[in-house]
């Protein structure tokens, strides 16, 4: 009787600790589809936002190379070189799955297809491809030190909008000086000998980086549809 109580103490015990792994495994689980989601919807926003900037910059561009104004307009043209400079960084919400990776507890995730499908989007999405997702152009600092403050702050008050920080849009709006000053400026920029290349640097960067976030959604909308219900005992 006694090596039975024994016995069933440790069974007890075990099935307390497993139990336990289970509950914990769990609540990273979950964690981890919010960090998941936060991402999905963090790139979703980025690809509106990329694009508008794309755009702009080509038609900065464009006009540097042909002389054609954006729709005939010497302030939209300025307001096109100034957006091309907009960027939003983005990295992965990685916290969760880097603290069970530190604490070596990544086996509390017994679902293998769960684990490598992890493991593979966060490698991918790791330092490896900040210098496509976290890089400040140079282009951003010389056009920005070319245009006058009373454009610049007007960009700022009207052309863009942050409602939220985890949110940003580029808007049209009205120019606060003459087309004559307007396209003053846009002779100051072409008079730069390293802008052009920097912008068209920035723009083919910004079309890498949507093409590889369009990967990581896909990627990310399948890692949320698997995700397991419950932790199997």
């Amino acid at each position: 009787m006694l090596v039975a109580g024994v016995f069933l103490g440790i069974q007890v015990s075990n099935w307390n600790a497993a139990r336990a792994d289970d509950a914990r495994a769990q609540a990273y689980l979950d964690r981890i589809h919010g960090n998941l989601e936060t991402d999905l919807v963090a790139i979703q926003r980025r690809e509106v936002f990329w694009p508008q900037v794309i755009a702009y910059g080509k038609a900065a561009i464009h006009y540097a190379e042909t002389g054609d104004r954006v729709d005939g307009s010497a302030w939209k043209t300025v307001l096109a070189f100034y957006q091309a400079s907009q960027l939003w960084q983005w990295s992965p919400s990685d916290a969760t799955y880097q603290e069970m990776r530190s604490g070596g507890e990544l086996g509390l995730i017994r679902d293998d297809k769960v684990r490598d499908a992890l493991s593979q989007y966060y490698l991918e999405t790791g330092a490896g491809v900040d210098y496509l997702f976290k890089l400040q152009p140079e282009y951003r600092k010389t056009v920005r030190g070319l245009t006058p403050t009373v454009v610049a702050d007007q960009i700022w008050a009207k052309c863009w909008s942050q409602p939220a920080t985890s949110e940003q849009y580029l808007l049209d709006c009205g120019s606060p000086i003459t087309e004559a000053e307007a396209q003053a400026i846009l002779d100051g920029y072409l008079k730069d000998p390293d802008l052009l290349s920097e912008l068209r640097f920035w723009v083919a960067n910004q079309g890498v980086a949507l093409n590889a976030a369009s990967n990581f959604k896909r990627s990310l909308r399948a890692m949320i549809v698997r995700r397991p219900a419950r932790i199997a005992p």
